[in-house]
């Protein structure tokens, strides 16, 4: 009967020695599964907030260049040299300067030498156009139009009015691709521009 207690004494103690390591094997199993998908999880997460964080900075990015309104080139300017002639406080005789000009569309070129025309000279020459409106001035081919308004201050004398007609034609005529000018008063094709000389219509090229 002893022995008998005995041998079940050491079966109950072997029994519990086997379930405690199972029991802690288990557990260690268990948090190391657990611990193991916590790690996992979390680069994972943090991975496809970051990749998607870029994602929408690079189409926002994209957006605002594709929406940026493309900006004009502004035109280059042309520059030029040109001869204008002025007169002399007598008015007996034309003198001729050298004036440089600018611009960006060739069909201002016309005005920007009428321009030019009206300013005084370098050293105190007289404009014989100073007070005379360009109100149109084109190019057909070889042949150019220009409209002119004459107020009064504009209008000279006989002497003025030939020098006056001499110096716009010879500023005009030293463009290689000019050879005619039409010269009208408030679009009509007058006799005289100023009541002394009369004109043709169009003036030819010599």
């Amino acid at each position: 009967m002893k022995r008998h207690i005995t041998t079940s004494l050491l079966s109950v103690i072997v029994a519990a020695a086997l379930i405690v390591p199972l029991s802690a094997c288990g557990n260690r199993t268990e948090s190391l599964t657990q611990g193991g998908g916590a790690v996992q999880e979390q680069p994972a997460d943090g991975t496809n907030n970051t990749s998607s964080e870029q994602n929408q900075d690079q189409e926002q990015e994209t957006n605002n260049v594709q929406t940026e309104p493309a900006q004009p080139e502004e035109p280059a300017l042309v520059k030029e040299q040109i001869s204008v002639f002025y007169t002399d406080d007598d008015m007996m005789e034309l003198h001729e300067q050298k004036s440089d000009i600018e611009f960006a569309d060739p069909k201002d070129k016309l005005k920007v030498m009428f321009t030019a025309l009206q300013k005084d000279g370098a050293k105190g020459e007289a404009s014989l156009w100073k007070h005379a409106e360009l109100l149109s001035a084109k190019q057909d081919g070889a042949a150019v139009t220009l409209d002119l308004h004459l107020p009064d201050e504009a209008r000279l004398g006989a002497p003025g009015e030939m020098l006056a007609i001499q110096a716009l034609t010879r500023t005009y005529f030293q463009l290689q691709d000019v050879t005619s000018i039409d010269l009208l008063v408030d679009g009509e094709a007058v006799d005289s521009l100023m009541g002394h000389e009369e004109i043709d219509h169009p003036i030819t090229k010599p």
